[in-house]
């Protein structure tokens, strides 16, 4: 696995961009990513098409993670505003 830290420059924009890890299965998809901050690896359910055009990054040399918090996506089986899954569909 390839891990990157993004290191792109944003300061001529009028909005704050934030920065994160990413989780490389080969050169072009991501199966997780880490937020700007925080030590604890997010893993997708499949692996997602990358690109690195117009941003730059650093490979880190630390272990591969062996855990993973759960994902960034509403759960619809923990999510109790919802009766039924017809709201996803």
């Amino acid at each position: 696995m390839i891990k990157l830290r993004e290191t792109t420059d944003y300061s001529d924009l009028e909005y704050e961009v934030r920065l994160h890890d990413y989780l490389l299965l080969d050169t072009t998809r991501v199966i997780g990513f880490r937020r700007n901050g925080e030590d604890e690896w997010q893993k997708f359910s499949r692996p997602l098409n990358f690109s690195k055009k117009g941003r730059t990054f650093k490979t880190l040399r630390e272990e591969d993670p062996t855990e993973y918090v759960h994902p960034n996506w509403i759960d619809p089986w923990e999510n109790t505003s919802y009766n039924s899954l017809e709201a996803f569909m």
